[in-house]
This record gives structure tokens, sequence and C-alpha cells, in this order.
């Protein structure tokens, strides 16, 4: 199985498919390169690069301190793995911070960002009590209950929810808990200006108090695009695959990362 390894860092697990213009995918917490097994269609003009997270599913745990510069490292790390230099970085949930971490401190790295769901930092009543209900049920080692949640929650056909389930109950629980207090105390917002690639913010149409967060976007990207898949709350890759390819193939034909 492929790994990224480095002398003093845990080995972080990766899977890629296709050949084209490189976009790796950042998964949200527990869930793991699984999370995005219905964007494999757009292996025809893509490299597609997935991975999980330091110590969830397949990766390796480690005992240092968890910082978003750290899971943006490790990013990094997959895409030198795979000989990238320059990807499209597209983040999902918690995915999204780390996929904004990363293009801030690697803007030579970056082609493009994508954030599904996405979100600058906590600072919601709704959101911030999802992050601390993860971090309680991880803390507390409730992982068969979460992992079971998290799996329906991302795939209706049952051996999908099945598979992912496995995968999350590989997770080490504290280093899960890290990664939600992680997401939970970090902002983009002050730096956010300094992003000079296209943006394209993809939300649920019923993904309500996620939606407001577009606003500042807006106000501090310069270009920056929004799109609303309906029918959808939060779980846009899974529960709405062939709506969430078709944006993506467009904006990357829009952007030219990819062919007419």
């Amino acid at each position: 199985m492929p790994f990224a390894k480095e002398k003093g860092q845990p080995a972080i697990y990766y899977e890629t498919i296709g050949k084209g213009t490189p976009i790796i995918f950042i998964p949200p917490p527990g869930v793991g390169h699984l999370t995005f097994r219905y964007q494999i269609p757009l292996m025809d003009q893509c490299k597609l690069i997935t991975f999980d997270v330091r110590g969830d599913c397949q990766s390796e745990r480690s005992t240092e301190p968890m910082t978003m510069t750290q899971l943006a490292y490790d990013v990094k790390r997959v895409l030198d793995a795979n000989c990238v230099r320059k990807a499209i970085v597209c983040g999902y949930s918690n995915g999204a911070a780390i996929a904004q971490e990363f293009a801030l401190t690697y803007p030579e790295r970056t082609a493009g960002v994508i954030l599904i769901g996405g979100y600058f930092a906590v600072k919601n009543f709704l959101l911030e009590k999802e992050y601390k209900l993860g971090i309680w049920a991880a803390r507390n080692e409730l992982m068969p209950l979460l992992a079971s949640g998290l799996a329906k929650n991302h795939f209706i056909d049952k051996q999908a929810a099945n598979e992912l389930y496995a995968e999350i109950m590989k997770t080490d629980p504290q280093m899960l808990a890290d990664q939600y207090t992680t997401g939970l105390h970090y902002s983009s917002e002050d730096r956010l200006h300094q992003l000079r690639v296209p943006l394209l913010l993809i939300y649920g149409a019923n993904d309500h108090y996620l939606q407001p967060y577009q606003t500042r976007f807006r106000e501090l990207v310069h270009d920056v695009e929004i799109v609303y898949i309906q029918g959808v709350k939060h779980q846009v890759p899974s529960k709405a695959p062939h709506e969430c390819n078709a944006v993506l193939r467009e904006w990357m034909r829009r952007k030219q990362f990819i062919p007419s």
C-alpha cells in the first residue's frame, strides 16, 4: 500500500488514480479517503489523490501536539510522494480548513482551491456544537457510535457505508479528538486576502448555517465562485456526487485546468 513517509513523521496513507490535472481531496476528521469514492469518474481528465489524515483510518499515529500547520505539511508530503509540483486542493468540511492552510502556506504548490461545505473559522453556535460533540465522543472512545453515524450520514448504499465504518474504526480516538480541537480553534480570516488563486465554494442548498460564510470569502478573495447543490445538506461529495462532479469539471474547464 502507498504511504508518504518521512523520518520522524507518521506515514500517511494515500491512493492515486487517473491522469491529467492533479487534484488532492482532503477529508473531514475520521472518515479518510473513502469519503471521495464517488469522485472517481473525474479520473478521465484528472490525477485524483485521496488520503487519510494522520491518525485517521490507515495513516499512522503521532505523539506530538497536532496543529493545522502540521496537517497542511502532510498534504505537501502526499503531493511530494506523487511527484506533483502543483495541484488543485479540494477540502471538504474541516478538510476545507486544511486546504486553506495549505494554500496560504504553500502558494507555489497551489493551482486552485475548492472548498465543499467550507468555512474559515468555527464562528456559529451549531457548528461549534458539532465540533464539541465530536471531541466528546472521541475522548470517551465511543468510536462504534461515531463511526456508525458518520458512515450512514455519508452513504445511502449499505456496502459503501459498511466499508467506511470499517475504515473509521481504525482511527485513533485521541488523535481524532485532537483533530476536532485543532479545527475548532482555527481561523484563516486574517490571511484570506493573501489567496491569489481561483476559489470555488460548494454548499448543499440545505446546509443553511454554513452558507453565510460565503460573504466574507467574497469580500476577501479576488476570484471566488459559489455553487449551491440542490436537495442536499452537508454531505455533497457522497450524497450528490453526480452534481458535485459536474460542478468540479465545469469550473476546472472554465479556469483552464482541464481541456474543454
